[in-house]
């Protein structure tokens, strides 16, 4: 894996950590139901935003390695 699909790894993980986190915090301090039903969207909304963002990344990755391919290819040529 390359250091950016790492990195995208990374976040997705983080932010399944933080949303973890997030549940445990707002179940401690008995937050209100809209509150935590709030909270809760957030947290699915940057997720799906980081699912994005990671998807994106994983596309450029792809292309970036093909372009260097291509190159690579035209350099032997």
């Amino acid at each position: 894996m390359s250091v950016l699909e790492n990195a995208v790894a990374d976040l997705a993980s983080a932010l399944e950590n933080l949303e973890t986190k997030l549940e445990g915090r707002l179940h401690d301090q008995s937050a209100t139901g809209d509150d935590i039903a709030a909270e809760r969207r957030h947290a699915r909304a940057a997720r799906g935003h980081a699912a994005e963002a990671s998807r994106g990344l994983t596309r450029s990755i792809a292309d970036l390695k093909s372009l260097l391919s291509e190159t690579a290819d035209k350099e032997k040529e």
